[in-house]
């Protein structure tokens, strides 16, 4: 096996100190242009791969990264929107600090612990999981700050989540005042274990992650306050694409035509549940209204455009990266929302 070779021979090539060779690959700005591409024709002819990255966190402390946990495949952290909107924040703000971002999915269960126990990073951004996993306990034997994202990890060095509870209570208030009297709630995935459809009261009262138990309080809360109760209303779990909140809403409307407001965990569902509306005849928002939560910019081309409780994702995946890359830890940030009023809950 060929001997590796290291920055001190590519150095010696060269005829320059090992530390301005670090510096060429590490900190370009600090070497001259002939040096450093001297430096770089040297590497090349040697074989040089470049900094070896555990040298570099030995030497530094550092290793110039965060990782991001999701609990979807890695699919639908390049796909859904919001994920989208958060990932674009954490670069945000990663760009400015001269940091990279490693993205680990949480489906393989096996495989996200091996990239946490081998990822070379600083911190950990854990977006929307339980803290009853061994994924977690992986992240937090290696004493390393761990920032959680719209969800509750004891033991976190900082979160950053949305006043769910407050969005919810606002759009069921909306609804109510746009007339609304008998509702159906289609919510995220209630628990980690897979269960769409119709939902019993054991099942509601179930609901193990952090969005889902918080909209699910703050919607009963503004609809009890009418003389609403959880007993009242339709409660129908869906997979977060529009495709299966579309079919789940028209097989309940078709089951509870009396259904005159429509409470969506999220836009992606809400969006699906106007193409069902409109598939099975029903006018939106003349005799069902429909009101989703977050914002996102596909709600703006629906028929009719989606009314919302706009969150703010770029900058909750921002100020994620920041606290991470800070020394400032130990917070927590709660976000607000804005009611976006649109056609699908209010004519005119």
């Amino acid at each position: 096996m060929a001997k590796r070779v290291k920055l001190l021979d590519v150095a010696k090539a060269a005829g320059v100190s090992q530390g301005t060779a670090s510096n060429a690959f590490g900190k370009p700005d600090l070497v001259r242009p002939e040096v450093r591409e001297r430096i770089f024709a040297v590497a090349k002819d040697l074989g040089y791969r470049g900094p070896h990255v555990m040298a570099r966190m030995l030497r530094t402390g550092k290793a110039g990264a965060l990782g991001v946990v999701f609990p979807d495949n890695l699919e639908y952290a390049f796909s859904d929107p919001v994920a989208i909107e958060l990932l674009r924040g954490i670069g945000r703000e990663c760009a400015h600090r001269g940091v990279n971002v490693m993205i680990i999915s949480a489906e393989n269960q096996q495989q996200a612990i091996a990239a946490v126990n081998n990822a070379a990073v600083d911190a950990f951004l854990v977006h929307c999981y339980s803290d009853n996993n061994d994924i977690i306990a992986a992240i937090q034997r290696r004493n390393q700050p761990l920032i959680s994202i719209d969800t509750d990890i004891a033991g976190a060095a900082g979160t950053v989540v949305l006043d769910d509870h407050a969005a919810a209570k606002g759009a069921a208030q909306h609804l109510l005042d746009c007339g609304a009297k008998r509702f159906a709630i289609l919510l995220l995935q209630a628990t980690e274990h897979d269960h769409f459809g119709p939902m019993n009261a054991n099942r509601v009262g179930a609901a193990s992650h952090r969005v889902v138990r918080e909209r699910l309080a703050g919607y009963h809360d503004a609809l009890g306050k009418a003389g609403i109760t959880p007993d009242d209303v339709i409660h129908i779990e869906c997979d977060n694409q529009s495709e299966h909140s579309a079919k789940m809403t028209a097989e309940m409307l078709a089951s509870h035509p009396e259904i005159d407001g429509i409470l969506a965990m999220s836009d992606v569902i809400a969006i699906g549940a106007i193409d069902a509306a409109r598939s099975v005849g029903r006018k939106v928002p003349d005799d069902l209204k429909v009101i989703g939560i977050d914002g996102i910019v596909a709600g703006e081309r629906t028929d009719p455009p989606l009314t919302t409780m706009y969150q703010d994702s770029v900058e909750k995946g921002r100020l994620a990266a920041e606290m991470a890359l800070s020394d400032d830890g130990g917070k927590t940030i709660t976000l607000t929302t804005k009611l976006l009023l649109r056609g699908s809950s209010k004519s005119g």
